[in-house]
């Protein structure tokens, strides 16, 4: 065990008082040493931007005070934050006991009204063809105003289906039994079963073994793949927003749509189609729907942009050097939770499934997946974007300005993925002309690279971009994901010396393999030699956008620490980016020269939120620059250890006062572990199950401007085994509409009242240590609250009791 945290006492005497400048110059440069070599460092906005936005109304001064103080007394939480509103050494500061709640716990005076949750039918009783259910795993929300009316359109992304929640209410939504589906212990991942037919390992090659499925086993397989689809994708619902300033659906409205990951429910809605330069290779069929919608936007001129982001779950992700589909295999299976990397087979129920977009009587192409899509809620036309990439998409965030060209900055969301922004061909001449949605199409996509200096470029993802040696030394992992040559997929490339697996190469192999297939030096070559030699030049350009994660790899583009969500804000335009999770895996890791943290010493390896200001001293406003500043605004971690008091930040919105509001996203196997800070459980700073310090994820306030910029300030806590995600404030700031998804994750729906009983180790503001009692539900029954009834995803507003 443990005896404090890494940090010395001296600097403990210097975080006694956490004042401002303290508090932003430890969590904010995020190395004290580096601070006063930043260029553009955390203070940048707070000291230069003295008065508020004109905008600002007395409706958001409800919640948040014009100095940036939150205008509210918030809910227990069971660590210290960086702040309390308490005096110091009342005993919220050190809480010996704390109960987690199943609800969405907000502070006094704040209530919250469900909107509309998984399963809910709405449209008119009497026109079957225009009835829709509301999908499951609700993620993204945006509001747009319908004329002056007091309605919306009220844009919804559904992300998956948490499986273990939807199997317990299956019977409630469908009316029938789901089929029986079991994973027993056996070996590291277990058996699956379906029925009582089991599958060789946790899954079957539905190509090869699946043949040896019987008929009854196959079309149970299908039948639940295509449930599952039809709950994701988006949803369009007409919501009216009534006086007290809470919404509801017009229910019978004839215009709410949606749209599912293979067909639409519109029965008048406009065609699909692909635009931008991967369009001509996928010109075979139109895109059927969406899926795997994470975040998105609200567009200027009236629509909706989803994200489509881990897609590799249910369809194929690798594509041969000509752009083709490579769909030798199609995996079928499931798996259970793991905590500490280790299975844990005590609940029978998969908590997941893969593979559904393979086992369909038609299977999904997984080129028409990981796409930056528009939806126009009028008319439920989708539009496909190739020009922003495919690759992970967690979200999106426009610039648009008359005069400009369009700017929409995206962040690719795996554990060593990249920040990307694309910018226009085309100028924007009225940031409302429906015609922006043409600017989409056209234009270049560019990767982040961050350099040590504080400084950054970026780098067009284009057929004469030169390749760069990739730095996988410098990465926590000690390896990148770089494209084959001349096969389909990627390669883990690792520096000398580091431990290699038998898949892996060293980068001086696959460079000499570029060079003889390029019949030239490894420096002479470009991204157009990674692909097939007798492309056309346009083609050549859209296999880059179809393989964008490996190709930004290639050519120098920095991986980052899993790149959430991204917001422009509205006043300055400095762009901020939630980077949830610094650690590594097979998949990737992070450049430890700009996320010092992934070193894993400390708890601030849970993420942290940088920001960017465009143009190479940090002063430029044209989104087309091709350099840029950067700095970090504020880390997770304890506030022992110079964090914010949160981890994994993820999703983001301003209120229209400018603050920024952040929600968590602590995977759920992590919530509410027992913390010993023992090196033998990983329950010490910096170890994977130290995330369960942090209790259940939840909503933060923090302050861009004033005395209070920095500091995050709770607001609500989720309910068990749940994610908060997709804040939407209305204009006026009174109404926040956001989603709670997959409660009861883990364990399903909550059938016993009695309270597991946890004990932590917890250091206070002083870094002092002290022991906590933590009684945590099992499962949840969210939003319902009844006692055995499956809990599901919702869409909730809330407001301030008049």
């Amino acid at each position: 065990m443990q005896n404090g945290p890494k940090s010395s006492r001296s600097e403990a005497k210097i975080r006694h008082e956490l004042d401002r400048r303290s508090f932003l110059k430890y969590v904010g440069a995020g190395m004290a040493a580096t601070f006063s070599t930043s260029p553009f460092g955390p203070l940048a906005y707070a000291e230069s931007s003295g008065t508020k936005p004109s905008h600002i109304n007395a409706a958001i001064k409800d919640w948040v005070l014009p100095d940036g103080k939150a205008n509210w007394l918030p809910p227990n939480y069971p660590i210290p934050l960086p702040r309390d509103p308490f005096p110091r050494g009342e005993d919220h500061v050190r809480l010996a006991e704390y109960e987690v709640i199943d609800d969405l716990v907000l502070p006094e005076g704040f209530s919250y009204r469900v909107v509309a949750q998984m399963g809910d039918e709405f449209g008119p009783a009497d026109q079957s063809g225009r009835r829709y259910r509301f999908g499951d795993g609700a993620d993204y929300t945006g509001l747009v105003k319908i004329g002056d009316s007091d309605e919306y359109w009220l844009f919804v992304n559904h992300e998956y289906v948490p499986l273990r929640p939807w199997l317990d209410g299956y019977r409630e939504a469908y009316g029938e039994d789901p089929p029986d589906l079991v994973i027993t212990e056996n070996d590291k991942k277990g058996v699956f079963s379906i029925n009582g037919e089991a599958f060789p390992g946790n899954k079957v090659n539905w190509l090869e073994e699946g043949e040896q499925l019987s008929e009854k086993a196959r079309t149970a397989i299908r039948e639940l793949s295509e449930r599952m689809l039809s709950e994701v994708g988006v949803s369009v619902l007409r919501v009216r927003r009534n006086a007290d300033d809470t919404m509801e659906v017009v229910s019978d409205a004839r215009d709410h749509r949606r749209i599912s990951a293979y067909e639409r429910w519109n029965v008048d809605g406009a065609p699909f189609f692909f635009t931008g330069p991967a369009a001509n290779i996928l010109k075979e069929a139109p895109p059927l729907g969406t899926m795997a919608n994470c975040s998105g936007a609200t567009t200027p001129w009236g629509t909706f942009l989803t994200c489509e982001e881990n897609f590799q779950n249910s369809v194929h992700e690798d594509i041969e050097p000509d752009g083709s589909l490579n769909a030798e295999k199609a995996s079928f299976g499931g798996e259970v939770p793991r905590v500490n990397g280790k299975f844990v087979f005590s609940n029978p129920k998969p908590s997941s499934l893969f593979g559904d977009g393979h086992v369909l009587e038609k299977p999904l192409d997984g080129r028409h997946y990981g796409w930056v899509s528009e939806v126009e809620p009028e008319t439920g036309q989708l539009r496909k974007h190739t020009a922003l990439g495919r690759f992970r998409h967690e979200n999106v965030a426009i610039r648009c300005e008359a005069g400009k060209r369009l700017a929409a900055y995206m962040g690719d969301d795996r554990r060593g993925g990249h920040v990307w922004k694309f910018v226009s061909d085309g100028v924007v001449q009225r940031p409302e002309d429906r015609a922006n949605q043409e600017l989409l199409a056209n234009g270049t996509l560019y990767v982040a690279r961050f350099n040590a200096d504080w400084t950054g470029e970026w780098i067009p993802l284009v057929t004469s971009t030169k390749l760069r040696t990739p730095d996988a030394e410098f990465c926590a992992n000690g390896f990148l994901q770089v494209p084959k040559v001349g096969e389909a997929g990627t390669v883990g490339v690792y520096g000398k010396g580091s431990r290699m697996p038998e898949d892996g190469i060293e980068v001086e192999d696959w460079q000499e393999a570029v060079e003889e297939a390029a019949q030239k030096a490894f420096a002479d070559c470009t991204l157009r030699d990674l692909v097939a030699k007798d492309l056309r030049d346009e083609d050549a350009t859209g296999v880059l956008m179809i393989d964008a994660f490996a190709m930004a790899n290639a050519c120098g583009g920095t991986p980052t620490a899993r790149p959430e969500d991204i917001e422009i804000h509205p006043v300055d335009g400095t762009v901020y980016i939630a980077f949830t999770d610094a650690t590594g895996s097979s998949d990737g890791s992070p450049d430890e020269r700009i996320f010092p943290d992934s070193r894993k010493t400390n708890s601030r390896q849970y993420g942290a939120i940088y920001r960017i200001r465009e143009g190479a001293s940090g002063s430029d406003s044209d989104p087309a620059a091709t350099a840029f500043t950067w700095g970090k605004f504020v880390s997770s971690g304890e506030v022992a250890e110079a964090g914010g008091g949160f981890a994994c930040a993820d999703n983001m919105v301003f209120d229209p006062q400018g603050n920024l509001w952040i929600m968590t996203d602590i995977s759920t196997s992590s919530l509410n572990l027992r913390t010993t800070r023992s090196k033998r459980d990983g329950t010490y700073p910096g170890g994977g199950s130290f995330r369960g310090v942090f209790g259940n994820n939840a909503l933060f306030m923090i302050p861009t401007s004033g005395w209070n910029a920095g500091v995050p300030q709770l607001f609500a806590i989720a309910p068990m085994e749940a994610e908060l995600c997709g804040p939407t404030f209305t204009e006026d700031g009174r109404t926040l509409i956001l989603s709670v998804q997959h409660p009861g994750e883990i364990n399903g729906a909550r059938r016993d009242s009695a309270l597991n009983v946890q004990e932590h180790r917890i250091y206070d503001r002083d870094s002092e240590p002290f022991q906590q009692v933590r009684k945590v539900p099992k499962g949840s029954n969210f939003p319902h609250g009844e006692d055995g009834r499956a809990p599901r995803s919702a869409v909730v507003c809330i407001t301030r009791d008049a």
